[in-house]
C-alpha cells in the first residue's frame, strides 16, 4: 500500500513538472536574408530562408506570416482605416505611385512548392499550409523571394523620403505562436509588434557610397568599417567648425549625392533578437563612441549617424547614447549586444522609433527633444527588444515602463534643473506662469487631463481601442506615473532588485503581465494586487483625503479613501519643505487612523514626495497652526496655467469692452479656470464704463459633472450673470 501510494506521489510529481515545464514555450525563428537596394525605382529585391522550431508542444498543420508592407498597398487596410480614424487624411488621398507593398512571393518548405492564400481581411497577413505536419521538436526550412515597393516616407515607419530610407517591418515574418495560439497580426501604426525570436544573417547590397546603420555586428566588413572611420574623421572636422558653413560646404553636403556606379555589399548578424531594421543615406555624418557597462564592465560601441538638418543638436549624441545605456542596465539589467546605433531619419512620419540595436530619430527642435528621444528609443532595448512582450495587447509592458525608465533618468541625471516645459534651471516668463515644475509632473498632469475630462482608459487594453490621445495619455504617461510611485512605495533598491530579476528570468522571451507580477511579488514578498488588479486594469482612481489631525497625544492622523483603490500611501511630517519623518501604510477602503512620530512639524501631508497618482491633491495637507488649515497658500497670478496643488490659485487679466451704449470698457477678470480643469469653475470680471461711468462686466459659476456613460461624458451646471447699460439717454 505505501509502495503504491510513493509511485502514484512520484507518478503525479513527474507529471506536474512536465506540465509545468510546457506551460511557456517559445518557438525559434532563424533568418537568412539576401537583398539588394534599387534607388531609381525605390525597390527592394531579395530572398529569404527561414528556419523555423517548433517548441510548441502542438502538431502544426500551418503557419500565419506577416507580409506587412502591403499595410501600404491600397486604402482598405487595417493600417489606412486606422489612419482615417485619427483624423490623418494623408495615405487616404495619396497618390499609387506614392504607396507601397511586397510581392513575388513564392513560399516553399523544405524545396517543396506549399499552399498558401492571403488573409481574406487583411492582405498583409497570409496563411501557409504545410504540406506535412511539424511536429513538436521539429523544424522546417521555408524559402520565397521577395520584392517591396518602399512607400514614400510620410505614412509610417517603412519608407523613402528622396534616397533616405527607413526599411523597417520589410520581410515575410512568421507570427508569433504562444500559449494563446496564433498571434497574427494587421499592421498598425498605432500599435506595435510582436514577433519570434531568434538570429538573423543579412546580406545587404547597395552603391557603395551609402551609410548604413541597422541591427546586428558588422561581419566581413574591413573596407566598410575603414570607410566609416573616415567619416567619423570628416564630422570631428565638421564639429571643429561647429556647423557654421555645414550647409553650403562642398564637404558636408545637405543635398544628395549622386549614388556610386559601383555596388557593396554590407553583412550584419544578430542573435538573440526578434526583428532587423537597416536605414541608409549618402549625407551622413558619424560619431562614435563607447559606454562601460555597470555590473559585467563589458564596454559596448556606440554611433550616430546624423544629416545637417539638427546637426548642432546631434554634437551630444554619444553622450545621450552612452548615458541611456549605462543608466536602463543599472537598474534593469547589462544591455546584452555589443553595438547601439541612432539614425537621424528623414522621414515625417513619428519621432522615433525602436529596433533591436539601432533606432531612428525624427526632428527634436532642441537639444533636450533630442536627448529624450534617443534615451527614450534606447530605453526600449529593455522593455520591447530584450523583454519582447505583445505590444499590441500590452502596450504598457514597453512603451509604459519605459516611459518610467525615461522620467527616472530625468529625474536622476539632471534633478531639478529638468522642467516640464524648459530646460533650463530658472526662467522668469516660466516662473511668473508657475510652470517650474519638475520633469516627471508632465507625466502626472497628462494623466490627470484625461481623468478630469473622464475620457480616460484602462492601461490593459489592446492598443487599437485607445483614442488617439489616450495612446499617449493612459499607455506612456499614466503607466510612468504609476511605476513611479510604485518605486517610491517599495524604495529604490527593492524596485531594482525585482526588475532585475525580471530581467533575467524573462530575457529574450515573450513574458506577459503575470509573469511581471509573479516576480515582482515574489521578490518583494507584497501582494501587488491593487496594483495589477486595479491600476492597471481598471480606471479606478487614487483620492485619499487628509481629514483630520489630532495632535493631543501624538500626531493623530484620520485619512479618509474617497475612492475604489485599496493602495499603499505615504504620510509626512514637514518642516518648512522638508520631510522630517515618514509613514507607509497599506491601502484601504473607507477611513483609518495613521500615527505619525511626535515632532515638530509645520505640516503634514500624504505623499509628499508627489510620486502617488492621487486625482486630488488639494486635500492631502493640513498645516499645524493658523486659520484655513486645510487650505493652500493664495497665489495670484497672471493669466491662466496648470494646476499646482501647493497653492490655491487665482488668476487674473486685463479685459477690454466694447458696446452700443457703455462704449469702451476696461476692467480685471479673476477666474480659477486652468489645465486641467476643476470641478467648480468660478469668472468675476468687473468693467469700468468710460461713458456711462459705471461698473459694469459678468461672471459664471459653473459645475463639471461626469456622468459614466457613452452619450454624456461630461456635463456643465451653472449659471451666468452679466449687467451692462442697453440705455443711454443725454439729458
Amino acid at each position: 500500500m505505501n509502495q503504491y501510494r510513493f509511485l502514484l506521489s512520484f507518478i503525479f510529481f513527474n507529471s506536474f513538472l512536465t506540465l509545468f515545464s510546457q506551460s511557456y514555450f517559445q518557438q525559434e525563428v532563424n533568418y537568412n536574408i539576401d537583398v539588394r537596394l534599387n534607388d531609381i525605382t525605390h525597390e527592394l529585391h531579395a530572398f529569404e530562408t527561414v528556419e523555423y522550431i517548433n517548441n510548441s508542444p502542438d502538431t502544426l498543420h500551418f503557419l500565419y506570416f506577416h507580409v506587412w508592407p502591403n499595410a501600404y498597398k491600397n486604402d482598405q487596410t487595417a493600417m489606412a482605416k486606422q489612419l482615417l480614424e485619427n483624423r490623418n487624411t494623408r495615405f487616404y488621398y495619396s497618390q499609387p505611385e506614392d504607396r507601397g507593398y511586397i510581392d513575388s512571393l513564392d513560399f516553399k518548405v523544405n524545396n517543396e512548392a506549399i499552399k498558401w492564400e492571403f488573409d481574406a481581411q487583411h492582405i498583409d497577413i497570409c496563411k501557409l499550409h504545410l504540406n506535412k505536419p511539424l511536429y513538436p521538436g521539429k523544424k522546417l526550412t521555408l524559402t520565397t523571394p521577395f520584392k517591396v515597393k518602399i512607400p514614400k516616407g510620410v505614412f509610417s515607419r517603412l519608407g523613402h523620403l528622396g534616397e533616405s530610407y527607413q526599411i523597417t517591418q520589410w520581410y515575410p515574418k512568421p507570427a508569433v505562436y504562444d500559449k494563446n495560439g496564433w498571434n497574427q497580426m494587421p499592421y498598425l501604426t498605432q500599435g506595435e509588434f510582436y514577433s519570434e525570436f531568434g538570429s538573423f544573417d543579412v546580406k545587404i547590397t547597395l552603391p557603395e557610397n551609402y551609410l548604413v546603420g541597422a541591427t546586428g555586428d558588422l561581419v566581413d566588413g574591413e573596407n566598410e568599417e575603414k570607410w566609416l572611420q573616415e567619416k567619423i574623421n570628416e564630422t570631428a572636422v565638421l564639429m571643429g567648425m561647429d556647423f557654421k558653413d555645414s550647409t553650403s560646404n562642398k564637404l558636408f553636403p545637405d543635398t544628395f549625392p549622386q549614388s556610386s556606379k559601383i555596388y557593396k555589399t554590407v553583412h550584419y548578424k544578430q542573435s538573440n533578437v526578434h526583428d532587423f531594421a537597416w536605414f541608409a543615406d549618402k549625407r551622413w555624418h558619424v560619431l562614435e563612441g563607447e559606454v562601460k557597462l555597470p555590473h559585467s564592465g563589458r564596454m559596448v560601441k556606440t554611433r550616430a549617424m546624423f544629416t545637417n538638418a539638427e546637426a548642432k543638436l546631434w554634437k551630444k549624441s554619444i553622450e545621450y547614447l552612452n548615458d541611456a545605456i549605462y543608466y536602463y542596465s543599472l537598474w534593469n539589467g547589462d544591455y546584452p549586444y555589443n553595438s547601439m546605433t541612432a539614425v537621424d531619419g528623414s522621414l515625417s512620419a513619428g519621432a522615433g522609433m525602436e529596433y533591436p540595436n539601432i533606432t531612428v530619430i525624427g526632428r527634436s527642435g532642441n537639444a533636450f527633444g533630442l536627448e529624450t528621444v534617443i534615451m527614450h528609443e534606447t530605453g526600449h532595448q529593455w522593455f520591447y527588444g530584450i523583454l519582447g512582450s505583445n505590444e499590441r495587447i500590452n502596450a504598457w509592458l514597453d512603451e509604459g515602463i519605459n516611459s518610467f525608465n525615461e522620467s527616472r533618468y530625468m529625474d536622476t541625471k539632471y534633478a531639478d534643473s529638468v522642467k516640464i516645459f524648459d530646460f533650463k534651471k530658472e526662467n522668469g516668463v516660466y516662473k511668473m506662469f508657475d510652470l517650474n515644475r519638475p520633469h516627471k509632473d508632465l507625466y502626472y498632469m497628462a494623466y490627470l487631463y484625461s481623468v478630469r475630462n473622464n475620457t480616460d482608459q484602462p492601461m490593459q487594453l489592446h492598443a487599437a481601442k485607445y483614442t488617439d490621445m489616450n495612446y499617449g495619455t493612459i499607455v506612456y504617461m499614466k503607466s510612468a506615473a504609476v511605476f513611479d510611485y510604485l518605486k517610491d512605495y517599495l524604495g529604490d533598491e527593492l524596485f531594482d532588485k525585482a526588475m532585475q530579476a525580471y530581467f533575467e528570468e524573462w530575457k529574450f522571451k515573450h513574458p506577459q503581465p503575470n509573469d511581471l507580477k509573479i516576480v515582482l511579488e515574489r521578490e518583494t514578498k507584497k501582494d501587488l494586487s491593487w496594483f495589477f488588479k486595479d491600476i492597471i486594469h481598471t480606471t479606478k482612481k487614487i483620492d485619499y483625503k487628509l481629514a483630520k489631525v489630532n495632535t493631543k497625544d501624538g500626531y493623530s492622523l484620520l485619512v479618509k479613501n474617497k475612492d475604489k483603490v485599496a493602495s499603499p500611501f505615504s504620510v509626512s511630517g514637514l518642516k518648512g519643505d522638508s520631510i522630517i519623518s515618514t509613514v507607509w501604510s497599506e491601502g484601504f477602503v473607507g477611513k483609518q487612523t495613521v500615527a505619525l512620530p511626535q515632532g515638530n512639524y509645520d505640516k503634514v501631508k500624504i505623499d509628499a514626495n508627489n510620486r502617488m497618482p492621487d486625482v486630488n491633491r488639494k486635500n492631502n495637507t493640513i498645516r499645524t497652526s493658523g486659520l484655513l488649515k486645510s487650505v493652500e497658500p493664495f497665489r495670484f497670478q497672471f493669466f491662466g496655467s496648470i494646476e499646482n496643488p501647493e497653492k490655491s490659485q487665482i488668476f487674473y487679466s486685463p479685459t477690454l469692452g466694447w458696446n452700443n451704449y457703455n462704449k469702451w470698457m476696461a476692467g480685471l477678470a479673476f477666474y480659477n479656470s486652468r489645465i486641467p480643469e476643476d470641478r467648480v469653475e468660478y469668472l468675476i470680471s468687473p468693467m469700468y464704463s468710460f461713458a456711462t461711468q459705471d461698473i459694469n462686466g459678468y461672471s459664471h459659476l459653473f459645475l463639471n459633472t461626469y456622468p459614466n456613460n457613452e452619450l454624456f461624458r461630461k456635463v456643465k451646471i451653472g449659471v451666468k450673470a452679466s449687467s451692462f447699460a442697453f440705455e443711454n439717454i443725454s439729458s
